[in-house]
């Protein structure tokens, strides 16, 4: 059995130039929000907003998962500064897990993955080569192509799940905590 080489390669998105930015533009603000004596909430709010901006595309579009943890966790900081963001912040992971369902960035990184996670025959081998080179072009819409040749719920629902837990996992946290304190 020989594993399948049929050169699909996984999206590759410039994290470094990603993370540069995000930590630069990170620190101006946080500079000039404390050398303008705000408080802590108003230095942070703006920075947890950055990071969702920079990181939540990345994750949607470009199909780099750790992008989607870091993502979930600045809106678990969301959360945290604000108990209110919760159900605003569960429709925005929403909104971006559904972009995932569509976007071409997923579809590269699961034939790469099909590529290098078993053995293929000859026959599939050249299946999954014609897809990558399909996927690789234009995901325009065309006439005739149903949406489910787009669509992909698994992807949706996985994407919910990486946006969605640490704000879970924080709003949880707040009502224990308050549940406890109350009793």
């Amino acid at each position: 059995m020989r594993l399948a080489t049929s050169g699909v390669a996984p999206p590759r998105v410039p994290m470094r130039r990603v993370l540069l930015v995000c930590a630069t533009v990170l620190a101006v603000e946080t500079a000039v929000l404390l050398a303008t004596n705000r408080s802590l909430h108003e230095v942070l709010l703006p920075g947890y907003l950055i990071l969702i901006a920079a990181f939540g595309p990345v994750f949607c579009l470009g199909a780099v998962t750790v992008a989607g943890f870091v993502a979930g966790a600045a809106a678990a900081g969301l959360v945290f500064m604000d108990h209110s963001a919760f159900l605003p912040v569960l429709g925005g992971a929403a909104l971006l897990a559904l972009g995932c369902g569509f976007a071409p960035g997923w579809a590269r990184v699961e034939a790469w993955q099909a590529t290098h996670s078993r053995a293929l025959t000859a026959e599939q081998e050249a299946a999954v080569a014609q897809r990558a080179l399909n996927v690789g072009r234009s995901r325009g819409w065309s006439r005739g192509v149903r949406l489910r040749n787009y669509w992909r719920a698994d992807r949706v629902v996985a994407a919910f799940l990486v946006l969605s837990f640490s704000p879970a996992m924080t709003a949880f946290s707040l009502w224990f905590i308050d549940w406890t304190a109350g009793r």
